[in-house]
């Protein structure tokens, strides 16, 4: 909602026959009818109006409205639901009211014309309530003098999907209002709504006011009230009565509200101030125009965190700040007060500014950054404070290091894992019973399902088990806490006496000491079966938990054996190796490497960047058909405990063969020679089209306008927009832009509608005709990289591909696909698909669609929790397969709270995730359910933490659609087959890799004057001229001659495809090729450095400072130019 805070929002249908006219005349005609004003409410909107039956019923009144008060909203994202046909708007009190209280009121308001009277014969109206809360309402009718007659009081709405057996809606039909006078003026129906939780909802749909309507219309003047805000924007304003026109004399109220960073300064009229009330009243005698003026007042940002452990949410703002932008802003002047509030496990110690007390207060005169520090009370193996929201299962909120990806999950002894009733902060604020925490919620039968967890406690000894249990409805009063070191074999440890429902019970259990320093130990809580039950009856298990915190004292325990080395990337004697990649070494255990240690290949030295049990090297400038040896040397990898390995790490591999690449420039650049539509036109009228058709496109963000010709048919509404696609129709077409981050094609569509229930949604939404590029069935062999395509529909607004590919081995590298919901579509079943490096970014099913696909190194951006990556269809035989991939979340509550895939199909989706970096992870089930389809597999290997922690995959899900068995984890031997080349090479030995090898930077650069100079090479079809960091030019020569030689010049080289490599910056060339001291003595070492500082091999090409170290000490430095 705009404005959550009105204190009273209405619609207003003006229902004045002929247009208004100043005075305006009434027949005088008499009326003598019934009369009905239908509200079918089901919009989830402020704008809501009623129909009037018969059809001139609407000349018979002034107008009718919804008025409601401000003691309710609309809850966002939950504004209305289906039940039993009918679609209700939901209401959410601010407060929980125990009493009616006329602020949490829902008025449906009919106002018969001068001389008019109406009275009431049936009013009827459906009414749900939406949660486990009472929730009662008061029906009453209202009169324009403000009197009340009660017509009903206590009604308890049906709850729908409740376990009880109870209604699940309930009807209201009232007609027994024969006491009920028909004076003139405003009157209409009024509901109260209290004992209901400000996180819940009642509903209302489909109300009615029948009655009679009598009398002679009065001849009337009326005048037309017109209210502004000054400056636009500014602030809100209510009137009452609601309407724009009104009798002559009528008593008017408005009321504004100031929005954030603005002060209001006074009500005017003609310019003239009339009042510096918030509230303005005035009898309306002629047209008027009303204006609430505002000041600006200056605004700041206040950021904290917490440090020491401690989380964001620790520390309360008071009051709340604005968020702006995602920064929390208050106003100058200003009085805000941070609380930092500690937990079992963590001590508040001090504000960054120096202050020990809990409490911050702070004036908002500028920018203001602070954090609090806390301090270790015990130490923490893992823990669950319930305040981010998660309902199937949940990484712990706590952890030491490999528990960060501890998960607590609801199961039962098959090992199906499923949700629960979440109570945390962030879906409930008020929780259950007084606490944050989870309600088992199962309708299976009590004692089915239980929490369980599992622990790394290898670095831990003397581990309790602290947590707090409660029931309500009906449970086991007894809940036994189990330990076991192998996930089969259970030994209890204690239980939970629960005497009393809505009584919270802490206990804290010490696990016997052989579970200290194990790598896995799993605890649960479980129903004692054999117990008796107890709580209010429901067939849900009532059974909660909260606060769980397992501890422990820190102790590593040495096994006295160094890490194993398990694998390699390449592999030991690989043939195939690129010229520019990585080294990947993989061992049996977590590892760390010692300080300033570098490894070899061939001249260069490699830093390592380390990830739980892997140790990464990146390379570059290979060459191709070459043998070389990887060496890490000995004594500078170990365990944990410092076991090193004592002998070198070797890895000998020979690079790829490439043939020669013929010289050729680009086709078309844009903007240069065009558009991108004129490229892609150009391309499709070339005459061969086996030959590639190389376009470039320069840095900018392009918005492609819609077509001017062609339309395409509105799903919503039936009307014809112009065609947002841009059509690729044609095959073999390179596509390369200058990086994904700067350069971008945006399409353009139509302006956002409201559909039949009052939604805000785009006109073509959809798969059909809104992505921003179509590849058609043609568009075959289509390389991409280096790029954006992002769908101009905003999110949450409907299906908005980015890309939708219905062609067959095509490629994309390092390209962004930025949409919410089928953000890419593969649409070719028989088709093969590439992905390199890029980001695909999304929210709803992003990743969906038929084929087999391979994104190999991708990042995945989950931008909203809830939400779903893969929703594989059809494949062609191996489905989604993601290799390398990391998911991550765009925004804090993502990690936790979102699914890797859901089966779009009976039987057929298959998506595999192997050795996929989880840095924002899924929900502890890892899949969800699409209605009726089941997957022929969902699987992962491997899946690990940001910090390189090994996921456990164990509740994973394993049933779909309540019969359908799915092994959700792959085995090693399994997880190898599924190389580019089995996946893809197909009968035809596709390699997409051949095609994405980059070219390797160009050496030997140099500036001279005006001509700028490299050296060759024959794998590249051409070359990029850079000046200060952008593309000007091309080349098929290793020269180029400049036009401003004091610019910053740089050289790029495009592979086979068209992609740009890295950029070489080019040196002043000097006419010198040797300079320096003059030698004497032996040298001891010998360094070799680039001009800008960094360290590189003996074999570095271009220009190069050569360190000598003597063995006197002294050192002889001297600048040699290699070409």
């Amino acid at each position: 909602m705009a404005n959550k805070h009105l204190h009273a929002f209405v619609c207003t249908l003006i229902a004045l026959l002929g247009g208004v006219i100043l005075p305006m005349p009434i027949s005088a005609q008499t009326v003598n009818s019934d009369v009905a004003a239908t509200w079918p409410f089901d919009l989830g909107t402020e704008g809501q109006t009623a129909t009037i039956t018969p059809e001139n019923g609407g000349e018979w009144l002034k107008n009718s409205y919804v008025e409601i008060g401000s003691g309710l909203i609309i809850p966002e994202g939950k504004e209305t639901e289906a039940v039993d046909g009918l679609t209700l708007t939901k209401l959410r009190p601010t407060v929980k009211a125990t009493t009616p209280d006329d602020n949490a009121t829902v008025k449906f308001m009919i106002s018969p014309k001068n001389g008019l009277k109406f009275k009431p014969t049936e009013i009827s109206f459906r009414a749900a309530r939406f949660g486990t809360d009472d929730c009662l309402i008061d029906i009453s009718w209202i009169k324009a003098d403000g009197s009340v007659t009660k017509l009903q009081t206590g009604i308890k709405p049906g709850r729908p999907k409740n376990s009880k057996g109870e209604p699940e809606y309930t009807d209201v039909l009232i007609n027994d209002l024969a006491a009920i006078e028909a004076p003139e003026g405003l009157c209409g129906l009024q509901i109260h709504i209290y004992s209901l939780g400000n996180t819940k909802e009642a509903g209302f749909a489909n109300v009615i006011i029948k009655g009679h309507i009598e009398g002679t219309p009065v001849e009337i003047k009326q005048y037309t009230l017109t209210v502004q805000t000054s400056p636009e924007g500014a602030g809100t304003i209510s009137v009452q009565p609601v309407g724009s026109v009104f009798d002559e004399n009528t008593e008017l109220t408005l009321t504004q509200t100031r929005n954030f960073g603005y002060k209001f300064t006074g009500w005017s009229v003609d310019g003239e101030t009339v009042s510096t009330d918030d509230t303005y009243t005035f009898n309306i005698t002629e047209d008027a125009t009303v204006t609430a003026n505002y000041d600006k007042i200056n605004t700041y940002s206040l950021t904290y965190g917490a440090t020491g452990g401690g989380k964001d949410y620790m520390i309360t703002p008071v009051p709340a700040p604005t968020v702006v932008e995602g920064k929390n802003m208050y106003e100058l002047g200003q009085e805000v007060t941070l609380t930092a509030t500690g937990n079992y496990i963590l001590d508040f110690a001090s504000w960054s500014s120096g202050e020990t007390s809990p409490e911050l207060k702070l004036t908002m005169d500028a920018d203001k950054a602070v954090s609090a520090a806390f301090s270790t009370k015990l130490d923490c193996i893992a823990g669950w404070d319930f305040y981010t929201a998660a309902e199937n299962g949940r990484t712990a909120d706590f952890y030491s290091e490999g528990n960060d990806a501890t998960a607590l999950t609801l199961r039962n002894e098959e090992g199906v894992a499923d949700g629960w009733l979440d109570k945390s902060y962030e879906k409930d604020p008020n929780g259950y019973e007084g606490r944050q925490g989870v309600v088992n919620w199962r309708t299976d039968g009590l004692g089915k399902y239980y929490w369980q967890t599992m622990i790394n406690a290898s670095a831990f000894k003397d581990i309790k088990v602290r947590a707090e249990m409660l029931f309500n409805y009906n449970a086991y009063t007894k809940q036994d806490v189990e330990y076991s070191l192998n996930g089969t074999d259970w030994t209890l440890v204690g239980s939970y006496n629960l005497t009393e429902r809505k009584q919270w019970t802490e206990e804290e259990f010490t696990l016997p000491a052989e579970a200290n320093n194990k790598e896995a130990v799993y605890i649960r809580w479980k129903s004692d079966t054999s117990s008796k039950t107890d709580g209010t009856e429901s067939a849900n298990d009532g059974i909660a938990i909260a606060g769980i915190f397992i501890t422990g004292t820190q102790e590593y325990i040495d096994d006295g054996v160094a890490p194993k080395l398990v694998s390699t990337v390449p592999a030991e004697g690989a043939t195939n190796a690129s010229a520019n990649g990585r080294i990947v070494l993989n061992f049996d255990e977590k590892v760390k490497v010692k300080e300033g240690t570098k490894a070899t290949l061939g001249s260069q030295e490699l830093e390592p960047q380390i990830s739980g049990k892997s140790i990464m090297f990146e390379y570059k400038g290979l060459d191709y058909s070459t043998p070389y040896t990887f060496t890490l040397p000995a004594n500078t990898v170990s365990d944990m405990t410092g076991n090193f390995i004592t002998n070198d790490i070797t890895v000998s591999f020979t690079t790829m063969t490439r043939p020669v690449v013929a010289k050729a420039k680009f086709d078309f650049i844009v903007p240069d020679d065009g558009t991108i539509t004129e490229a892609l036109e150009a391309a499709a009228k070339r005459a061969d089209t086996s030959k590639r058709f190389y376009i470039f496109v320069k840095q900018n963000n392009y918005v492609i306008p819609a077509s001017e010709t062609a339309t395409v048919p509105s799903e919503i509404d039936g009307k014809q927009y112009p065609d947002p696609r841009t059509l690729v129709s044609t095959p073999n077409v390179s596509i390369i832009g200058e990086g994904m981050d700067v350069t971008s094609f945006t399409n353009t569509v139509p302006d956002n509608i409201k559909n039949e229930k009052g939604q805000n949604v785009n006109p073509i939404e959809g798969l059909k005709y809104s992505s921003t590029f179509e590849f058609e069935e043609n568009a075959t062999g289509i390389y991409v990289q280096d790029i954006t395509f992002k769908n101009a529909i905003e999110d949450g607004m409907g299906r908005n591909p980015a890309l939708k590919d219905g062609g067959d081995k095509n490629v994309l590298k390092n390209v962004r696909l930025y949409g919410y919901q089928d953000t890419y579509a593969s649409d070719n079943q028989n088709g093969r698909f590439y992905f390199e490096g890029g980001e695909l970014r999304g929210r709803t099913d992003f990743l969906c669609g038929k084929g087999d696909v391979y994104y190999n190194g991708v990042t995945l951006m989950m931008c909203e929790e809830g939400g779903y990556v893969a929703v594989p269809s059809l494949p062609k035989q191996y489905g989604y397969i993601f290799k390398d991939c990391t998911i991550k979340g765009e925004v804090n509550g993502v990690d936790g709270n979102y699914y890797l895939g859901r089966p779009w199909g009976d039987g057929t989706p298959i998506a595999l995730y192997i050795d996929t970096k989880m840095e924002a992870q899924p929900t502890a089930v890892g899949w969800n359910e699409m209605g009726t389809g089941w997957p022929a597999r969902f699987a992962e290997y491997n899946s690990t933490t940001a910090a390189g922690t090994t996921i456990d995959l164990s509740n994973r899900k394993k049933i779909f659609a309540k019969t359908h068995e799915n092994n959700p984890i792959l085995t090693k031997e399994e997880a190898d087959f599924y190389t580019i080349e089995n996946v893809l090479g197909g009968d035809d030995d596709w390699n997409p890799t051949s095609l994405t090898e980059q070219a390797s930077a160009p050496t030997g650069v140099e500036i001279d004057g005006s001509t700028l100079t490299w050296d060759d090479n024959q794998y590249v079809l051409c070359w990029a001229v850079c000046r200060d960091g952008k593309v000007i030019d091309f080349t098929t020569e290793p020269t180029y001659t400049v036009t401003d030689a004091n610019a910053k010049y740089s050289v790029r080289a495009a592979n086979q495809m068209g992609g740009l490599g890295e950029a070489a910056e080019a040196q002043v060339a000097t006419g010198i090729d040797e300079v320096g001291t003059t030698e004497s003595g032996e040298a001891v070492s010998t360094a070799y450095y680039s001009v800008q500082g960094e360290r590189v091999g003996s074999s570095y090409r271009g220009v190069v400072i050569e360190v000598k170290t003597m063995a006197d000490g002294k050192k002889n430095v001297r600048k040699t130019i290699r070409k």
